[in-house]
């Protein structure tokens, strides 16, 4: 018996591997590509009775070299009803990431932006900061970043002011299969210069797709300062329908 068990072994052995030699490997999976973008854009125009324009358009290029990521962004909306304008808002910003870990990362960036309905001219903010991934699957994500931002906002008819900040951001995005997904954002903005003047804006967003590279996006944007200047209002509202296209 003690012979039998020793030959039993390797013939086992020996079976096991022929099997796994028979199992055919699995096809390596490429890696994505570098770079990638996202431009999306939508309009309405109405004549006759009453004359109306509404213009939204919004891009993002990003560019991936082994840990660092390199991303441009820009925003363009405009309202205009029987020759009066009524919205005409945009920003254009750049952004650094550095991950340090499959779930940790540095990041810094410059954006400018300009609402005159919102009661300011041009605002230029500098942030540094660190990013965190709570959860990072195919078909969910969730992030969270915190970090300094220095604001440099011109108001309009007032003059320059400038503002030290904490910057607090949470990302939730869920995937409902390829055709359906949504997106959630929320960032608060407490001002360690003056802390009533701090700032709150959250987005929630659905994208549905139609091809491989084409889909709707239906997305609802919430602004929120706490101490607008005269000329602007304590909140606005967007709420856009575009078409996006992704390469």
């Amino acid at each position: 018996m003690k012979f039998v068990s020793i030959l039993f072994v390797p013939v086992v052995v020996l079976m096991s591997i022929v099997a796994n030699a028979q199992v055919t490997a699995p096809a390596p999976i490429d890696p994505p590509p570098p770079f990638a973008g996202e431009a999306e854009a939508g309009a309405i125009m109405v004549t006759g009775n009453s004359n109306s324009e509404n213009y939204a358009a919004k891009a993002k290029a990003s560019y991936k070299q082994e840990k660092n990521i390199y991303s441009l962004s820009g925003q363009y909306i405009r309202t205009e009803a029987n020759d009066v304008e009524s919205t005409r808002n945009w920003n254009a910003g750049v952004r650094y990431d550095r991950e340090l870990t499959d779930y940790l990362g540095v990041f810094a960036s410059q954006k400018i932006e300009s609402d005159v309905y919102a009661g300011y001219v041009q605002r230029d903010s500098t942030d540094l900061g660190l990013k965190y991934w709570l959860t990072k699957a195919d078909s969910f994500n969730w992030s969270v970043e915190a970090g300094y931002r220095y604001s440099k906002m011109q108001d309009v008819g007032i003059g320059t002011s400038y503002d030290q900040m904490v910057r607090l951001y949470t990302e939730v995005n869920k995937s409902f299969g390829k055709e359906l997904s949504f997106k959630y954002w929320i960032e608060y903005l407490p001002n360690m210069t003056n802390p009533d003047n701090y700032l709150v804006n959250t987005e929630a967003s659905i994208n549905v797709m139609l091809n491989s590279i084409f889909s709707l996006k239906l997305a609802y944007l919430l602004q929120y300062q706490n101490e607008p200047p005269p000329a602007g209002e304590y909140d606005t509202t967007t709420t856009t329908l575009n078409l996006v296209a992704k390469f």
